[in-house]
Formats: structure tokens, sequence, C-alpha cells
């Protein structure tokens, strides 16, 4: 993507190309106590066009997060020139779904999907994973 010497501010605070730093705002009503700025639910807008979209089948979504750190938005112009895509952001703007157009399943999430999973109702993003490899395994044996 030519963002030479990027960095995580988790690893390096003072980080000269600082990608992935702490969160901009808090979520809103985040439960007492938290240790961390985006933890509690979120609501995520999906882009028509993505492959996001077509897993959920809806255009917004609420998600669980447990995290201080995002996607410093500086780098995101940058990021989609070299050929990613934003599946889904946050209301106010921040990119919380990266995904590789043409690749059978490539896609980071800035909550995790596992949270939501429940006993005989995965989450959708699990559940497409998994056909991924399966059809995968099925072309290639």
């Amino acid at each position: 993507m030519g963002i030479n010497g990027a960095e995580h501010t988790i690893y390096n605070a003072n980080a000269a190309v600082p990608v992935l730093t702490l969160a901009s705002c808090p979520i809103p009503d985040r439960p007492e106590g938290s240790l961390h700025l985006m933890t509690g639910v979120l609501k995520i807008k999906l882009f028509p066009s993505s492959a996001a979209h077509r897993i959920y089948k809806a255009n917004i979504v609420d998600e669980e997060f447990h995290c201080n750190y995002e996607l410093n938005p500086v780098y995101r112009p940058q990021i989609e020139a070299g050929g990613m895509k934003f599946g889904g952001e946050s209301m106010d703007g921040g990119a919380r779904i990266l995904e590789l157009p043409g690749h059978r399943f490539f896609m980071g999430t800035g909550y995790m999907p596992q949270n939501l999973s429940k006993p005989g109702k995965p989450h959708p993003i699990i559940v497409a994973f998994l056909k991924a490899a399966l059809e995968y395994k099925k072309a290639t044996h």
C-alpha cells in the first residue's frame, strides 16, 4: 500500500506512521468501569457493494466492541488506493470492516464476531468464512 514504516500505537505510542491508533472517541453508553474506549454496541453502516452487506443481508448492524484502537483515518485513502475496500463504517465514519475484493474470503473487522455467536446461531461472518473454506477445499481436491 506504500505506507512505509506503518506501526500500531499499542507497540509504539510515538509512532511516526501511526496507521492503527487510539480510538478517537468512546462508544456512547459504554458500561461503567470499562477499561476500553470502544466497549459496547456500535451501529455499523454496511456499503451495498460490499461482501459484508451480502453476508449480513442488511444495511445497518449492531456489533460488540472491546478495544481501544482503530484505523487512523488519515491512511484510509492510501489503503483504498492500494486495493483494499471498506465494507462498513460506524455512524461517525470510522472504518470498521475491511475487505480485499476478488479474494475468496478476506475480511477484517474492528470487532470480534465470535462474541455474538450463540449455540445453534453462529455469527454470519463466521458462517461465511466456513462456507468459503469448504468451497475452496472442494475446488482444490
